[in-house]
């Protein structure tokens, strides 16, 4: 079953622009220490075993509605449904033979890394490019639990900073590809052709972990969310030039380099290496699209203070 055609008033789309949606997906953790339901975590190792048991067991037992995404006009919202294989739906293809891997590094309050898997659904392509895991991003989506149990849903889209949501949900982004530009209708309304959706299998550290989340996720569980992708726009948090998905210097998927160790970010600084020289007056004078080196020293002007 398919959702009506995704069809947008232009007035919607414009006050949406800028608006960022925190609702279930924010991580509120001050809020859940306050409310007494942090608990000390577990050993990553140890749950990172569990959850990926859990994660393969799901896979190789349930399917996707994959034929109404096959045969579901690309300007309409397929709603993404899991059932379990058997019955008549035995010869259903498991979802374990359609996704793909990717490993993701989870930092511990010690600076310790630690790699969890996370499997990767396309269910359909989309037509455009795909954002970075620092991009603003437009979406519909749906999030569930490993028992089917939806705890949060959105059939009109959305704007969500990628920052400021999950890790498994921001993951997701490179992994979509946006709609065409959208198609301006003589109503005055807009609607979007080719987006492309996809879903993440994830297990409990790129999610809430050992935290309860505000919507009433239970500790330590894997997560489920299916997303469609409409467009997206490239974040440069500090205004300095240098896109947020760049200032991950040590590119270890944290936004937490500080190259002149002043207490601020980079992506929230404007001078990253506080030389007194804004980063948006060095970083790339000559405009030929990579940063600059005045001293060849492997180390570029705006991350350098000598």
């Amino acid at each position: 079953m398919y959702l009506a055609p995704q069809i947008f008033s232009m007035n919607k789309l414009t006050h949406f622009l800028g608006i960022f949606s925190f609702l279930a997906l924010l991580t509120s953790c001050q809020d859940e220490q306050r409310r007494g339901f942090v608990e000390p975590p577990r050993d990553y190792a140890a749950q990172r075993a569990v959850d990926n048991d859990s994660l393969l067991t799901f896979l190789r037992n349930r399917f996707y509605n994959y034929e109404e995404y096959q045969n579901t006009a690309s300007d309409k919202l397929v709603s993404f449904t899991i059932d379990t294989i058997k019955g008549e739906n035995a010869s259903k293809t498991p979802l374990i033979d359609q996704v793909n891997q990717i490993n993701i590094k989870i930092k511990d309050a010690d600076d310790v890394y630690h790699d969890h898997t996370a499997y990767i659904l396309t269910l359909r392509e989309g037509v455009g490019t795909s954002p970075t895991v620092a991009d603003s991003v437009f979406v519909t989506y749906k999030g569930m639990l490993l028992n089917l149990t939806k705890f949060d849903e959105r059939t009109s889209p959305v704007w969500f900073e990628s920052l400021s949501v999950v890790k498994g949900f921001g993951a997701l982004m490179p992994y979509i590809k946006k709609a065409a530009i959208p198609t301006v209708n003589t109503d005055g309304t807009y609607s979007f052709n080719g987006f492309g959706s996809a879903a993440v299998f994830m297990p409990s550290a790129l999610g809430y972990y050992n935290r309860i989340s505000a919507g009433g996720i239970p500790a330590y569980s894997p997560l489920i969310f299916a997303v469609d992708l409409y467009t997206y726009k490239t974040t440069d948090h500090d205004g300095d030039t240098v896109s947020t998905h760049l200032e991950d210097v040590d590119s270890d998927g944290y936004f937490d380099d500080d190259t002149d160790s002043d207490g601020v970010p980079n992506y929230r600084d404007v001078d990253d290496d506080n030389d007194k020289i804004l980063t948006r007056n060095e970083y790339d004078k000559n405009n030929d699209g990579t940063p600059d080196d005045t001293d060849n020293d492997g180390t570029p002007d705006y991350l350098d203070n000598d």
